[in-house]
């Protein structure tokens, strides 16, 4: 019985390449469990308020990642993939440097929310790419190396 051909340097490339956009996504959600201490010093939110900033960024990226991944089908996974880096990045942007003193805590809640959405393209795309890319006795560390890269 021959052994399959095992992954190349291309397909562990492609790997290291769709990792980045994992570890942008939790050092976004990072930056937001490091600043709670400040915006609630501010913001003043009662802690079932508290709970629900800190937690729609990931119920939110959850509830589009089906609708990401059906759309990926659609228009392609790397179409996909590169609007969801473009589009995550330009909401993290436009999240940065947006004015706090106009509509206070409300305009910061809705300049995040194209985050999760962004987030949700990539995170589909990265699943699409790692299941297309990898070769059944390659994929086991192809599977698990979004769980590192995200810690």
């Amino acid at each position: 019985m021959t052994e399959p051909p095992r992954a190349g340097r291309r397909e562990w490339l492609g790997l290291v390449v769709l990792l980045l956009p994992t570890a942008l996504m939790t050092a976004d959600l990072g930056m937001l469990w490091l600043a709670t201490p400040y915006f609630t010093a501010d913001l003043q939110p009662s802690s079932s308020q508290l709970l629900w900033i800190t937690d729609i960024y990931g119920f939110l990226t959850a509830g589009f990642l089906v609708i990401m991944g059906t759309l990926g089908d659609r228009v392609g996974r790397r179409r996909l993939l590169v609007i969801g880096s473009a589009g995550f990045a330009v909401a993290s942007l436009l999240a940065a440097y947006a004015s706090r003193d106009t509509l206070g805590g409300a305009m910061d809640a809705a300049e995040r929310l194209p985050e999760p959405v962004g987030s949700a393209q990539l995170a589909a795309g990265r699943e699409a790419f790692t299941t297309g890319s990898t070769r059944p006795h390659g994929s086991a560390p192809a599977w698990g190396s979004p769980s590192p890269s995200s810690s």
